[in-house]
Parts: structure tokens; C-alpha cells; sequence
């Protein structure tokens, strides 16, 4: 069963210094408008941290049960508003630091993102020997999945440098795009005129579809992986901080770092 979309809601512009030289939009979709308690809690904590640091931003939301057109709608309104150095998307049912977003606008990748632990977990997984002295959280963290596909090089390496790595993907579930990767982008993605609910927001009459999906070897793509491959497809890179502890809440609260579950497994050199 779907639902209507809401109308967007934005924030108006915060009092921090006119000529701060970042100027984020925080994109926030939502299915129902609701948020976690925690996400609500770190995006308090971030929106305090700009305002200390400078760095102006901008808020948008709307509720769809259509993640895919919303997030073509927050592209497409962070085109129509040059204001805007960098588009950051957050899912709210994620909890991070303080300090995650800073870290990746001061990485300055193209795209970027922060490696999350899906929020469900396979109970049938087998506790080996391996894993003996491992606390339960410990394990979780080593066994979950994560958002993210590490690039290796032509000899199967890879390097993490401060938490960077090269990706082939990373989800959008704390997420930053910098509008000249976005600007390159546009001549290449099909354009639309926005769905009525959008158009008002977007008297420009342009909605792009960077987010629709794709198809790679016959296999379906989500939206995210979908808008990797066009980032890549037009010579630019994908970048993910795989240090950052994140939560990531659902019918269980699944935490973990992905540089910690990469040692655990043996996929790192500590």
C-alpha cells in the first residue's frame, strides 16, 4: 500500500557568517515523516557544529513512499539553487558522530559517503572459532553487512588512508555529492518535467533523473548503486570514510565501523 507524498518543507537560511564558503542543503527523506529519536539527536548535534564552524546550510524534507523520485527532487532543487556548494543526504534512522559529516566535506571528494551497517542482520550466521573472544557486539560488527563495495586495483588491493577508500559504490544513507559532480552529471541524465507535487519547487521546469534506476549485467540496481555507476560512467571517482561508527535503526538497532569489521574478517593489515 503506498501513500501520498507530502508537500516539501524547507528551512529558511540560519544565522552563520554571509560569506562562509560551504553552503550545504540536507536532504531528508522520509516514507511517513517519521524520524528516530537518535537521528533527530545527531542532526541537533550537526546543525549545532556548522553554526560554530561557519559553515552555512539549509534543510529539505518531504515524505514519499517514492525514495527514488524524491532523491531526484532534492538533485534536482540543489541544481536550481547555486547558493549551494554540496547536497547531503541523510536517511533518519541513522545515528552518527559529531564529527562524521565534517570529515567528509573536509575530504572534498566529488561523491562521498559514510560506510553503514544494514539495519537487519541474518540470525542463522555461525559463530566459528574464529570468532572466540569476540563480544556479541563485536561479532555483529564483524559479520553484518555494509552499504559499500571497496575498488581494488588491477592486483586485487586496495589502500585506506585516514578512513578513506576508493569505492565502487557506497549508499546514500549519509551521503554528500559537490554540485560540480552533479553540474557534470546533468548533460549526461535524462530530464523530466517535475511531478506536479515538485513543480512549484522547481520553477526552472527541470527534474532529472540521476537517481532512476539501472540495470548492470542483467541485474536490477537500487537508485544508490544506480547513481554510482553514472558518477563512474562520467570519469569521476566514489569515495567512503569506513572509520565512522554508525546505527542504523529498524526492527533492530545494528551499529558498527567497516574498517573494524574488514580486520576482524582478515581483509586488512591492522
Amino acid at each position: 500500500m503506498t501513500q501520498p507524498d507530502s508537500a516539501p518543507t524547507t528551512s529558511p537560511p540560519p544565522g552563520a557568517q554571509s560569506d562562509a564558503p560551504l553552503n550545504v542543503l540536507i536532504a531528508l527523506p522520509t516514507y511517513d515523516n517519521s524520524v528516530h529519536f537518535d537521528f533527530a539527536i545527531a542532526l541537533a548535534r550537526l546543525m549545532e557544529t556548522f553554526k560554530e564552524r561557519g559553515v552555512r546550510f539549509e534543510y529539505i524534507h518531504t515524505a514519499s513512499s517514492h525514495i527514488i523520485r524524491a532523491r531526484n527532487f532534492f538533485a534536482s532543487y540543489f541544481l536550481s539553487h547555486p547558493e549551494f556548494t554540496h547536497v547531503l543526504f541523510l536517511d533518519t534512522d541513522m545515528d552518527f558522530s559529531r564529527e562524521a559529516v565534517p570529515r567528509l566535506l573536509a575530504g572534498n571528494r566529488p561523491v562521498a559517503g559514510i560506510a553503514c551497517p544494514y539495519r537487519f542482520f541474518d540470525g542463522e550466521k555461525k559463530i566459528t572459532s574464529d570468532d572466540v573472544g569476540l563480544s556479541l557486539h563485536e561479532w555483529q560488527e564483524k559479520t553484518v553487512e555494509y552499504n559499500t563495495a571497496i575498488r581494488a586495483d588491477e592486483q586485487g588491493s586496495s589502500t585506506v588512508n585516514n578512513g578513506w577508500v576508493e569505492v565502487n559504490h557506497i549508499g546514500t544513507g549519509i551521503f554528500l555529492i559537490r554540485r560540480d559532480a552533479l553540474e557534470a552529471l546533468a548533460p549526461l541524465t535524462q530530464l523530466y518535467r517535475p511531478p506536479s507535487q515538485y513543480a512549484p519547487y522547481l520553477p526552472d521546469g527541470r527534474f532529472y533523473a540521476f537517481f532512476d534506476t539501472v540495470g548492470e549485467k542483467g541485474v536490477y540496481l537500487s537508485e544508490d548503486l544506480s547513481f554510482c555507476q553514472r558518477v563512474r560512467a562520467a570519469g569521476m571517482s566514489v569515495w567512503a570514510l569506513i572509520d565512522e561508527k554508525i546505527v542504523h535503526h529498524g526492527g533492530s538497532s545494528i551499529s558498527g565501523t567497516f574498517l573494524r569489521s574488514l580486520e576482524q574478517r582478515g581483509h586488512m593489515k591492522k
